[in-house]
């Protein structure tokens, strides 16, 4: 997570000189802004992908001669990255309805730990390659000068191009190959003379149980130690348009 605040905060100081570029007294793209009806462009981000793990906290077999109690729990999140397209369109003077079509690559540390002493039992990495659609209604505020704040909610799905069973993965556990999501966010639009860019933070969120049924025989101990896996992706994007 200090990996992923520190990439935030180098990304945002550097686009800071820009943004103080746009000050002044000149109001840039504002047919662009009121006028254009479909708006074009691109994004690029970094995420954290996480859990919210709900551990059964029933008895199973540790090993052949042993039972006890196991929970899991995401260490060490990793900065993943999104990439999209924007295709937006004006609705009204402070609503747009945006989609997002692009791919976001992330993964997530999932440890075992002994209940009976805390000790770390396993740990295995549970890899996303997602192909996703965003589809987000942004609600803008007015226009100060050439800076405009906004909200951002909607759903998406995502389909998960790297999915494979537990066994061929090499882990014990599997997730499922589609997931809904809600997504809601804010952001700040900065216009300059060619284009407008958007910085934006955003979380992801789903109410489904992404554990897989997928089963490595012999290591049911693993699959049984969970009740659910909800995912959950906190992003940050820069938005050129």
């Amino acid at each position: 997570m200090r990996r992923f605040l520190f990439i935030l905060f180098f990304i945002t100081a550097g686009l800071l000189p820009l943004a103080a570029s746009a000050q002044g007294t000149e109001l840039y793209l504002l047919r662009y802004d009121y006028v254009r009806r479909w708006r074009f462009g691109f994004s690029l981000g970094v995420n954290i992908f996480d859990f919210t793990v709900i551990n059964s906290m029933q008895e199973v077999n540790l090993d052949a001669q042993q039972k006890g109690v196991l929970w899991a729990d995401v260490v060490n999140p990793q900065p993943g990255f999104n990439i999209n397209g924007i295709v937006d369109y004006r609705l009204s003077h402070y609503f747009n309805l945006r989609a997002l079509p692009g791919i976001c690559f992330g993964s997530r540390q999932l440890n075992f730990y002994n209940n009976n002493d805390g000790a770390l039992h396993h740990s295995m990495m549970l890899e996303s390659n997602y192909v996703e659609l965003p589809i987000l209604v942004k609600f803008s505020a007015k226009r100060m000068s050439n800076y405009r704040p906004y909200l951002v909610g909607g759903v998406n799905t995502r389909f998960n191009m790297n999915w494979k069973t537990a066994e061929e993965k090499g882990n014990y556990i599997s997730s499922i190959v589609f997931e809904p999501f809600y997504e809601f966010g804010a952001g700040l639009d900065i216009y300059f003379y060619f284009f407008k860019l958007s910085l934006e933070i955003k979380y992801s969120g789903t109410l489904i149980n992404n554990l897989g049924s997928s089963i490595v025989v012999g290591q049911e101990a693993y699959h049984n130690a969970i009740d659910r896996l909800n995912s959950q992706i906190f992003i940050f994007a820069i938005h050129i348009e």
